[in-house]
């Protein structure tokens, strides 16, 4: 989340900057805290929310602090590749299909139509005619095929279009060092084929998410460089919205595209902010929309009359990054934090309701899930004899990291695990991450544990970032063996294939636990009731769906 956060007092979070010393914990701490986190929200309620918006917002306007995972705005926009799904990418851009609020079921959009060969190994898809950017010129297939190569050579992308592309025939030779095409995607006409290596069963889905891009605008920019290029500002795009006007740091308005050809959006003006207070800006009317998970901003909503909230059942997970490099090198170290902290006791404590803990990617209910994963009750004293075994170095500081402080839970939550690692027998610096999460972990990678979080797509997504080079392999080096088995989890075409390859990927997790599961975490949507139109079934609010943004309108 961008924005500010309350000044420090000796119960809130530390977010000063300098590493935690002090600190005590358990059961009353953690009580003490989670409970002082709605004063944190109310007290700053009482402040003026502080946030610059355009000063002539027409009245037919919506305002919206536009999320990532945590909650919070943001000030700019950001490349779909990495994260889609915030309302922005709803209005401006474009995929070859739409998905349905379950992301599973899809709807024509850039695309007409498409069908499998028999053998399932060939996928044709028909562009639609009569499609354009919002400068005039034409969206054809070349840009399709020129999305899908460049996907695989920037620097920065989601894990599930990475996956789902390495699966077409010539991905191998695609790299941000040449400009060779993936020799399995070809047009002629409107159409576009594209060959499989085996037949993959989240294609379509993936399709319905990978939003298309302007060849003739971005073809000589350097691909690798695509997340920070100055067409963010004022992108080309295809969809209901465009950019109206850009003021750096302050807002974004987004007025209606007068070249797209479907239904004219009602709402003429969306201007997204960076909300400092996200529970005061909707008591006073200054917001209309946001999606949050932190459970005092949705406690506090509970007073809000004028707002409808949602709650969204989506797998968002948290977990520990462990940099494997360090003095946590041995599987049995890492495994004692699995131990040594009192998940049970703490995600209950900070998330009532919301939070649940796990312990695989593939949790407890769900479908596949491997029984014989440990629960890891606390054990204190087995979790300082692994270290032993581990011949852990006590006198080396961990450096326990965050992306995201501006969350009173998450700091809370971090705080007593960062004492209950102490209590181990640990040195512990706790600090947020300096500059933005995807730098800190993936290239600095200046921690020994992070905290990170996941809004995934399925449950292949959690696995999928395994084998991911642009994150964790940066990190791990090289996973042929998940690389494997995330490949035959794409290709499985019955429960059967499924749950057999969902085994073996729960069998090596827990065998390496570069990962540390924590818990699940519930979302919640907020509109305005000024707002119309709005569906009837709100999804994942990081990935894109049919969610009726032309329709919305103000009364």
């Amino acid at each position: 989340m961008v924005g500010k956060t309350p000044s420090r007092h000796p119960k809130q979070p530390n977010t000063s900057g300098r590493p935690w010393s002090g600190i005590k914990t358990g059961g009353f701490f953690v009580k003490k805290l989670s409970k002082s986190i709605g004063a944190v929200i109310l007290g700053a309620a009482l402040v003026a929310a502080g946030f610059a918006t355009p000063s002539n917002a027409a009245s037919n306007s919506i305002t919206v602090a536009e999320v990532t995972a945590g909650g919070g705005g943001t000030q700019q926009i950001f490349s779909p590749w990495i994260n889609s799904g915030s309302i922005s990418h709803h209005a401006m851009f474009r995929a070859l299909f739409k998905a349905n609020a379950d992301l599973t079921t899809v709807k024509p959009d850039l695309a007409s139509g498409y069908k499998f060969s028999k053998d399932g190994k060939t996928l044709t898809i028909t562009l639609k005619s009569g499609i354009k950017w919002s400068d005039g010129k034409d969206l054809t297939t070349e840009d399709v095929v020129w999305s899908m190569n460049s996907l695989l050579r920037v620097a920065k992308s989601n894990a599930i279009y990475v996956s789902a592309f390495k699966q077409i025939v010539g991905s191998e030779a695609v790299s941000g060092t040449n400009k060779t095409n993936m020799s399995g995607i070809s047009s002629k006409g409107n159409e576009i084929t594209i060959a499989l290596k085996s037949p993959i069963n989240t294609m379509i889905p993936v399709l319905a998410q990978f939003m298309i891009l302007p060849k003739h605008v971005l073809a000589d920019e350097d691909i690798l460089k695509l997340d920070t290029n100055n067409y963010w500002k004022n992108p080309v795009v295809p969809g209901p919205y465009k950019v109206g006007t850009f003021s750096q740091g302050n807002f974004i308005t987004l007025v209606p595209n007068d070249k797209f050809e479907g239904e004219k959006p009602k709402i003429t003006e969306i201007n997204i902010i960076v909300s400092s207070n996200l529970v005061a800006d909707a008591k006073s009317g200054k917001l209309d929309y946001f999606t949050t998970n932190d459970p005092d901003t949705i406690r506090a909503m509970g007073s809000v009359t004028s707002f409808k909230g949602a709650p969204l059942q989506v797998l968002f997970y948290r977990y520990f990054v462990i940099n494997p490099t360090t003095q946590f090198s041995s599987v049995k170290a890492r495994e004692a934090l699995k131990y040594g902290i009192d998940w049970n006791r703490l995600v209950p404590a900070v998330y009532p309701k919301l939070g649940k803990v796990i312990n695989s990617g593939v949790t407890s209910g769900m479908p596949h899930h491997l029984a014989s994963i440990p629960n890891y009750k606390f054990d204190k004293a087995k979790a300082i004899a692994l270290l032993k075994e581990a011949k852990f170095d006590f006198s080396k500081t961990v450096r326990l990291r965050t992306y995201n402080q501006t969350q009173p839970a998450v700091m809370i939550l971090m705080t007593a695990v960062a004492q209950q690692m102490t209590d181990l027998g640990m040195k512990v610096e706790f600090l947020p991450f300096q500059g933005d999460a995807t730098t800190e972990l993936w290239t600095n990678r200046n921690y020994e544990i992070a905290l990170k979080g996941l809004s995934a797509f399925n449950v292949g997504e959690w696995y999928s970032e395994y084998s991911n080079p642009a994150t964790f392999e940066k990190l791990l080096g090289a996973q042929p063996v998940y690389a494997g088995l995330n490949s035959k989890l794409l290709q499985a075409t019955t429960l059967r294939e499924t749950g057999k390859v969902l085994k073996d990927l729960q069998l090596q997790e827990q065998a390496d636990l570069y990962k540390l599961p924590m818990h699940l975490l519930q979302q919640y949507v907020y509109i305005s009731k000024r707002v119309s139109g709005t569906p009837t079934k709100w999804g994942n609010p990081l990935y894109v769906y049919q969610n009726n943004i032309t329709s919305w309108s103000v009364n």
